[in-house]
C-alpha cells in the first residue's frame, strides 16, 4: 500500500470515529432533553392535580411522564409543590435523569 492511500485511510478511520463520538454525544444530549421535558410536564400535571384536591396527584405526574416516554423515579408532595425525578432510555448510553418542582407561586398560595 502507497503513503498517499495509508493517509486516506487513516483519515478516513479518524473521521469515522469523531462522527461516531459525536453521535453518541449527541444521542446523550437528546435523552437528557426529553428527560427535562417530561419531568417539567409531569409535575405540571402534578401540581394541577393537587390544586384540583385530585386523590392521587402523584399518579396524574406519573401517566405524564409515562406518556412522553419517561419512567418516574420519585414523585413527593411537599405542601403545595409537587416534586418529580423521571429517568429516559438513553439508548447505548447510561439512562438520562431530571427532577421538577412545579407548584403555586408565593402569592398564590391559599
Amino acid at each position: 500500500m502507497s503513503t498517499g492511500a495509508a493517509s486516506v485511510l487513516a483519515w478516513s478511520g479518524a473521521a469515522t470515529a469523531v462522527i461516531g463520538g459525536l453521535s453518541l454525544l449527541g444521542t446523550g444530549a437528546l435523552a437528557q432533553s426529553r428527560a427535562a421535558t417530561a419531568a417539567d410536564l409531569a409535575s405540571l400535571a402534578g401540581a394541577d392535580a393537587l390544586a384540583a384536591a385530585h386523590a392521587q396527584p402523584c399518579a396524574v405526574a406519573g401517566e405524564a411522564a409515562s406518556r412522553n416516554g419517561a419512567e418516574l423515579l420519585r414523585c413527593e408532595l411537599r405542601d403545595w409543590d409537587v416534586l418529580i425525578e423521571v429517568q429516559v432510555d438513553a439508548g447505548p448510553l447510561p439512562a438520562a435523569s431530571a427532577r421538577s418542582r412545579a407548584g403555586p407561586g408565593p402569592t398564590d398560595l391559599p
